[in-house]
């Protein structure tokens, strides 16, 4: 059995932090997709913005109002899971 070093724990932080960010970023782009109206009216949109969203929406990801807020479960499960793992090992 290998003896786990101090990096590989800072390495599955580091992956972990990853993955919770990744499911935070899709919650956001999510909202500002879904409630484009209400930050256009708040003036916090901009070309840049339209810009990106445009790409996104190309992507598919957001075809359907649940399938976003399900990538992004996804991705915290996965966490949770690396996070669970890492602790039965120590």
């Amino acid at each position: 059995m290998a003896v786990q070093t101090g990096e590989n724990e800072q390495a599955l932080r580091k992956i972990l932090d990853m993955t919770r960010l990744i499911s935070i970023v899709i919650l956001v782009i999510h909202f500002y997709y879904y409630c484009y109206a209400a930050f256009q009216e708040w003036e916090l949109s901009s070309t840049f913005s339209d810009r990106i969203l445009g790409n996104i929406y190309r992507t598919g990801i957001f075809s359907n109002f649940v399938k976003s807020k399900l990538i992004a479960l996804g991705f915290l499960v996965i966490s949770l899971l690396e996070q669970k793992a890492g602790r039965m090992r120590n």
